[in-house]
């Protein structure tokens, strides 16, 4: 029995992997953001293009997304109060591309005539790649291996200029990871607007006030009643003292939020 697991334990280390996917890409932006009024109709197109030398077929399909603390939820569409998914149409909903072909995929979104619509609502349009699994066993040596490509296109509706953005910043820390220190903290969206705001953080010596560093952040947008996590990298940064650190969100036009917090490193 030791023998058999031996060999068995051989076999497995020396598989020679074939993988195969579906490759295809979207051409243009991943996201389509658009102020309309209630009642108003708009539609946009985008173009997928494949890869690959092989025909193969793109599945279609919505989810309503949410993000907790840089945690990314994908769930049924319309269960979300702010989804917009029930006001969307596309077409459509099985995409067949033959080899380095490239397709339109069109939506069109009606914004309802509610009164009660203000700030902003979204969803996701989800392209997947219908991978058709080959069961025949593989060549002794070999191990087939599948693998399936998944796009997210953010479709984003502003009802007019209605509503405006909240951000509420919440557990500041620094950490240690990997032998490095990082500056986190959660931006919340307490508003009713989707806001992307531009983040920086400058790091003051608390001793004579001198400016050390200023670090800028990549961009993320914050929905409604969600949060995203921002992870900042303290490089270059002398140990052993203490700093003011002053972090600015500037919403880009719309309200400026900041944080001053002492960080000892």
């Amino acid at each position: 029995m030791k023998i058999l697991n031996i060999f068995s334990l051989i076999i497995v280390l020396n598989l020679s992997p074939i993988i195969s996917y579906a490759g295809f890409e979207i051409l243009g932006q991943m996201t389509y953001l658009y102020s309309a009024q209630k009642g108003e109709t708009y539609s946009v197109a985008f173009k997928v293009h494949s890869v690959s030398e092989f025909d193969q077929e793109i599945r279609i399909y919505q989810r309503d997304f949410l993000s907790k603390e840089g945690n990314y939820f994908y769930n049924d569409p319309g269960t979300h109060k702010r989804s917009n998914a029930p006001w969307i149409q596309f077409s459509p909903k099985i995409l067949i591309l033959k080899g380095k072909e490239t397709e339109n995929v069109q939506f069109q979104v009606t914004v309802p005539r509610g009164d009660s619509l203000v700030g902003t609502f979204w969803s996701m349009l989800m392209l997947e790649a219908i991978t058709h699994h080959d069961l025949s066993a593989p060549v002794r040596g070999q191990l087939n291996i599948n693998t399936s490509i998944r796009y997210a296109i953010q479709i984003i509706t502003n009802i007019g200029k209605s509503g405006s953005g909240e951000l509420e910043f919440q557990k500041p820390e620094v950490i240690h990871e990997g032998g490095k220190l990082f500056f986190d903290f959660i931006l919340m969206n307490k508003g009713e607007r989707y806001i992307s705001p531009d983040v920086s953080m400058e790091l003051f010596d608390t001793t004579n006030g001198s400016s050390k560093k200023i670090i800028k952040a990549p961009k993320k947008g914050v929905y409604p009643t969600t949060s995203n996590k921002w992870h900042l990298p303290l490089e270059g940064i002398p140990v052993g003292k203490s700093y003011k650190a002053v972090i600015v969100a500037d919403g880009s036009g719309e309200d400026v939020f900041g944080l001053e917090y002492t960080i000892v490193l």
